[in-house]
């Protein structure tokens, strides 16, 4: 018997594959050092009538949403009230201050610009001060906002006021700026660099931050970095300019991205993606904080503690439904590309909202190469007795998992079935026999469960008997 080679991080092609499947590892008094665990599932939150999620911020024990042409708040069970008008269906910026007793809400369209939002409406922003902004953030009692020429405006403190002469100009490259992004100093991302601002208490009208330096490297996309949000706190993590996926180790760009992630972003935009559709955003599961990369044609994941990534994929989409997150009711909540509705991203969900969630689990190659080998048969190291005794009869009752394999890397065989097992119901290992012969390519493994119900694989092994090529 030799291994089956299952990858932990994903990589199409000969290393594998792992979709709605993430890596764990295990103490090593386990049954095993790995674990594969199918990929948390979304439950709903919240219904509306509205479509086109655009971004969310929890004030006090109020969530306000954008979507297209309008903002939604909600309370912590879900209901819903309108509250004014937002054109446009771009994604959106939030930041709220200190101000006492009732904070000041304010939200930027990058196209059109700042507004303010209370409980009960949307207004244009109140000070004139303030030109066409296209990001916004909030720190230490000033809000910030960039604009697309390369400036930086600081407001009063917790207030809208703006002073015409309190800003600054991001000169570290001529590259204008994207976005504020308020962390452990004040970030303002262009596209060709990131300049850090710290705060020195300069008296008004002056601007309260000093520069501290320039990264060189910009994002690729005003929303296309992540980290830092409330609620993970990371740190912070970007598509660079350079299509690389970076960390940044105090003021360093770190290179994060697999070979994989970074020839998927390559091709997105080779194919004239917009770079501002590459979107980024984080969630937290099992204590395991992870950041979603996704655009429209496909949605990758890092986890933050081991950086290894997986795919995900909604049934019958080449990317996933989900989109843009908020930490608030102490859940993570995200808005769904196919509805205005909130979903809960859930490490108890093994669904999405009722559809299907297929883990898919795609091997590297057992080689023999150049010879063929005799593969008398297969075992699988897979949980059992996962059944749900009270769930749906027969996909959660009696769940199964699907089985089959490649010898050219293109075609797969026909998927052989076998029982995960009832409520605590267990048997011997996953076993196939009769497997055929590889080619010389050598042979790679598919193991597929769509069933809503706990999974977890170990490992696997096949026979492989050396025959001549």
């Amino acid at each position: 018997m030799v291994s089956i080679p299952f990858p932990k991080t994903s990589a199409p092609g000969s290393g594998g594959r792992m979709i709605n499947c993430r890596h764990d590892l295990l103490p090593a008094s386990s049954r095993s050092v790995d674990v594969w665990r199918r990929a948390p599932g979304l439950r709903a939150f919240a219904t509306t009538a509205r479509s086109g999620h655009r971004g969310s911020i929890l004030v006090g024990s109020t969530l306000y949403t954008a979507f297209a042409n309008n903002i939604t708040r909600f309370d912590s069970v879900g209901a819903a009230t309108s509250v004014g008008t937002l054109s446009g269906t771009d994604g959106v910026f939030w930041a709220r201050n200190n101000k006492l007793p009732t904070p000041d809400i304010v939200v930027v369209d990058p196209g059109n610009g700042a507004f303010v939002v209370t409980s009960s409406s949307v207004s244009s922003y109140p000070d004139a001060d303030l030109p066409a902004a296209n990001s916004v953030t909030f720190m230490d009692g000033y809000f910030f906002f960039t604009t697309g020429d390369g400036r930086c405006f600081a407001s009063d403190l917790n207030s809208t006021a703006i002073n015409a002469s309190t800003y600054i100009s991001a000169e570290g490259r001529p590259d204008g700026l994207l976005r504020a992004i308020a962390f452990s100093d004040l970030y303002l991302a262009g596209t060709g660099s990131i300049e850090v601002w710290h705060n020195t208490a300069e008296t008004a009208p002056a601007f309260p931050f000093r520069r501290l330096g320039v990264i060189p490297k910009g994002i690729i996309g005003r929303y296309a970095i992540s980290g830092f949000e409330d609620g993970i706190g990371k740190g912070i993590v970007f598509v660079g300019d350079d299509k690389i996926v970076y960390a940044l180790n105090g003021y360093t760009p770190t290179p994060i991205s697999s070979p994989d992630v970074e020839a998927a972003i390559a091709a997105f935009i080779e194919a004239g993606g917009d770079p501002n559709s590459i979107k980024m955003f984080p969630y937290v599961v099992a204590q395991r904080p992870s950041i979603v990369l996704r655009t429209t044609s496909w949605t990758w994941v890092l986890d933050m503690t081991s950086l290894e990534w997986h795919e995900r994929e909604s049934h019958l989409a080449p990317t996933w439904r989900a989109t843009g997150s908020v930490f608030a009711f102490n859940k993570w909540l995200c808005g769904d590309i196919g509805s205005g509705n909130l979903m809960e991203i859930s490490e108890f969900a093994r669904d999405e909202i009722g559809g299907p969630l297929l883990m898919t689990l795609e091997s590297g190659q057992v080689a023999t190469f150049p010879s063929r080998a005799a593969v008398a048969e297969a075992v699988f190291d897979v949980r059992q007795g996962v059944g749900v005794a009270t769930g749906a009869d027969p996909m959660q009752t009696d769940p199964t998992i699907a089985i089959s394999h490649t010898d050219d890397g293109r075609t797969w065989s026909t998927p052989r079935y076998r029982k995960l097992g009832r409520q605590a119901v267990t048997a011997g290992p996953v076993k196939l026999v009769k497997c055929g012969s590889t080619k010389t390519q050598g042979r790679r493994w598919r193991l597929q469960v769509s069933d809503a119900v706990d999974v977890e694989v170990y490992g696997g092994d096949m026979s492989a008997e050396p025959r001549r090529a």
